[in-house]
């Protein structure tokens, strides 16, 4: 039996909107407003200045009319231009500062590698320094995980001019071909987002005792190893976990995986899948797809689902309740 609490606590730590102040962005507002973020980094970093043009754009950024956040990728080899060790002086990090962390952070996540405590450490470090030096972004250093800053930065129209709200903006640390694919999703029509996609799959994953991460890959929760690096080695384990043939084409779409998983498991195997991804879907700011939204009025009461962050819109605000 798989245990949700973990499972959701790991959704948490990775994201969805953590400042609650934060607006929606349209799409003509995001590269002004990415502009004077990447100009506010400079300057509080002015030795990575080249490396903040290197942003890439992840999941739906740009993509649709309106997006409720941005999510960025970056490369790790900014943080660790040799793969381990640390550019403190790149990143104004006192060493001794740095040390303090590690070892902080070391009493409160014994089984953690030594990559991902300086990794952590780096992200707790620049995250205070945004907040000591600007008055236009801000970081949320308890939410941030090893492998991303969560920021809060103020939106910008076309001609420059402050629009008098905030966005969130996340970035997202890791190998950029891994975060490309852990945030890609071929499919934005009706009610489905890219999050649908990238959920099913933790879901997907969860259920077999693995961790899908946004910023490391896939890994088995018994051993801590990470047993995939690359979207190719994340597909063969899938396949080989669950017995199916997908293509990485069938992988990058939510529907398409839907079908296929579907059509290769138990009913039992799927409704535990179920179970997992609404209950996942239940703390996102999100709708429930339209295909799961009959399982989802069945088993409310058994999964303990609130609705708490359905939007207006949704055929499900009616069953909403109150936390």
């Amino acid at each position: 039996m798989i245990k949700l609490l973990p499972l959701l606590k790991q959704i948490l730590a990775e994201g969805g909107n953590v400042f609650g102040t934060t607006a929606p962005i349209n799409k003509e507002d995001i590269e002004p407003t990415l502009d004077k973020f990447i100009e506010e980094l400079s300057r509080i970093f002015p030795a990575k200045t080249s490396t903040f043009k290197t942003f890439e754009r992840l999941g739906s950024v740009g993509k649709k009319a309106v997006s409720g956040d941005i999510d960025l990728g970056y490369d790790v080899k900014n943080l660790f231009p040799d793969g381990k060790t640390p550019d403190l002086k790149g990143w104004k990090i006192d060493k001794a500062d740095f040390e303090s962390k590690v070892a902080l952070f070391a009493k409160r996540a014994r089984t953690a590698t030594p990559e991902q405590l300086q990794l952590r450490a780096m992200v707790d470090l620049i995250g205070e320094r945004i907040n000591q030096e600007s008055d236009i972004v801000r970081t949320d250093a308890k939410q941030s995980g090893a492998g991303s800053i969560f920021c809060e930065t103020g939106q910008y129209g076309t001609d420059g001019e402050e629009l008098g709200k905030t966005v969130q903006t996340d970035i997202n640390i890791g190998n950029p071909e891994w975060l490309k694919f852990s945030y890609y999703s071929a499919t934005y029509e009706g009610n489905v987002k890219g999050l649908h996609r990238t959920q099913l799959l933790v879901a997907l994953f969860g259920y077999k005792g693995y961790m899908f991460k946004h910023g490391q890959g896939v890994i088995n929760k018994e051993t801590k190893e990470v047993e995939a690096k690359t979207p190719k080695e994340a597909l063969a384990l899938l396949n080989s976990l669950y017995g199916t043939n997908m293509s990485q084409d069938t992988l990058e779409d939510y529907h398409k995986t839907v079908e296929a998983i579907k059509k290769s498991i138990s009913q039992e195997d799927f409704n535990g899948i179920t179970d997992i991804y609404l209950k996942i879907l239940d703390s996102t700011r999100a709708d429930i797809p339209t295909d799961f939204q009959k399982y989802w009025i069945k088993n409310q009461e058994r999964l303990g689902l609130k609705g708490k962050f359905l939007p207006d819109n949704s055929a499900l605000v009616q069953y909403k309740k109150e936390a």
